[in-house]
């Protein structure tokens, strides 16, 4: 049987794993409301971008353009999004079970994040390229420096698409593997005809058009970027809650433990005392 001391120690080492389970689900859930806006604010964005680069499919789409281009042969290449760091409730496993599902279909690994490349070190499965040490809110110059080494291998190794795999958020409570296609890219043309006659473009329909499509793309991976620290910071404040509870109960435990031991060793030593005195 433990002595109450014991117990008060268990006690205060329970207060301080709790202390830092608040701390960390503080520094997350201060995140979620930034993140949830921008990425809000990135879709809002990116359809209007969709809006304009439709009506311009009216009057100019290069079907061999590099970044639209079907091909009837070659590799598939797969982009798995995860983080850098744990405490978040099973997501990145979550992310590795469903590409593990789906390994078969892949001939190279991209991998975003330390955790996604220590899970498939672990399942000594070969990573193609990894990206790791990224910023806790992505920065521009880090999405742009990967989208622009994920163009250069959609157009020099000739792939026939290249597919991302992320954590989806649909709820402060719930985020999904979602796997998306995103190169060769596509978007919903139009077929509406111009009633006001023939725009005039300048410097031209080309290079507005392909300005727009390589923004585009670029805005679509961002926001799969924002949005996985989004589903990161939402599962890692919800798990620090559930964390913080069970830290509760054992606490409140511990402390009625250590109450009835101490208790009885109080009682315990009354009782000498008083058959002590008896003798005497």
């Amino acid at each position: 049987m433990k002595s109450y001391i014991k117990y008060k120690d268990q006690i205060e080492g329970f207060k301080d794993v709790s202390e830092t389970v608040k701390t960390v689900e503080k520094i997350a859930a201060s995140s979620i409301h930034f993140l949830k806006q921008e990425t809000f604010n990135l879709n809002v964005y990116a359809s209007e971008i969709e809006k304009v680069l439709a009506w311009l499919s009216i009057f100019y789409q290069k079907k061999d353009h590099p970044l639209l281009k079907k091909r009837n042969n070659g590799n598939k290449e797969l982009i798995i999004v995860t983080g850098n760091k744990g405490l978040d409730g099973g997501l990145w496993h979550k992310i590795i079970t469903t590409f593990i599902e789906k390994r078969k279909q892949y001939q190279s690994i991209i991998v975003i994040g330390v955790k996604g490349k220590n899970y498939l070190d672990e399942e000594l499965i070969h990573i193609t390229k990894s990206f790791a040490g990224l910023s806790d809110i992505p920065q521009k110059e880090e999405t742009e420096y990967i989208t622009n080494y994920i163009f250069n291998e959609f157009k020099q190794k000739k792939l026939l698409k290249i597919d991302i795999l992320y954590p989806h958020f649909v709820s402060l409570a719930e985020q999904e593997a979602k796997l998306s296609s995103l190169l060769p890219f596509e978007f919903e043309t139009t077929e509406e005809k111009n009633k006001d006659g023939l725009p005039i473009f300048e410097p031209s329909k080309k290079k507005i058009f392909n300005n727009l499509l390589q923004k585009y793309v670029e805005l679509f991976f961002y926001k799969i970027m924002m949005e996985t620290k989004l589903s990161e910071f939402s599962a890692r404040t919800v798990a620090m809650e559930h964390a913080n509870t069970k830290i509760d109960d054992f606490i409140q435990k511990s402390t009625l433990d250590y109450t009835k031991q101490r208790r009885r060793i109080i009682t315990q030593r009354q009782l000498e005392s008083f058959a002590g005195h008896k003798t005497i």
